[in-house]
């Protein structure tokens, strides 16, 4: 019986060659039974100037936001399948505790394709607890960010953020 090229891993026996064919042959397949590459078959919208819907009172301090899970959306499969593509804005408020709240889509392209994976993602976000901010009229301190705009991008199978 001839032995395989896996003589350096130890085993209480002798791999046969064919067996080590099967293996590899096998390991192969399953890579090649991952989801089909990305094939577009719409443009990628340009991105939107996200600060122009923005005003300027609207999440001050949220520069110093620091990130404790940001998990990002899953591609959803029907857009995948499709070779869909666009992105979304979300607009949200960060809670005194670090939770995102009061997540909704402010404007998405193309329209109803992404906003429910990326709304249902957001709402599990996590930040370090903001910091105060003092209010530049009153003096008064707020305790959580409010009025954050953030934008996701679906583009060539992939998710992120801009």
């Amino acid at each position: 019986m001839k032995s395989s090229s896996f003589d350096f891993i130890k085993m209480p026996f002798k791999v046969p060659a064919s067996a080590a064919a099967l293996i590899s042959a096998i390991s192969l397949w399953s890579c090649s039974s991952a989801p089909t590459s990305f094939t577009p078959r719409s443009q990628y919208p340009p991105d939107p100037w996200v600060k122009g819907y923005a005003n300027p009172d609207d999440c001050i301090g949220g520069e110093a936001l620091a990130a404790r899970s940001i998990p990002l959306p899953d591609y959803p499969k029907s857009a995948l399948r499709k070779g869909r593509q666009g992105w979304v804005i979300i607009k949200l408020d960060i809670a005194e505790d670090g939770s995102a709240v009061n997540v909704q889509t402010e404007r998405s392209v193309p329209e109803g394709v992404f906003e429910k994976h990326t709304e249902r993602t957001l709402k599990t976000w996590k930040f370090a607890p903001p910091r105060p901010v003092s209010a530049a009229a009153g003096g008064e301190s707020s305790l959580g960010l409010e009025n954050c705009r953030i934008l996701i991008r679906y583009r060539v199978g992939i998710v992120s953020i801009a």
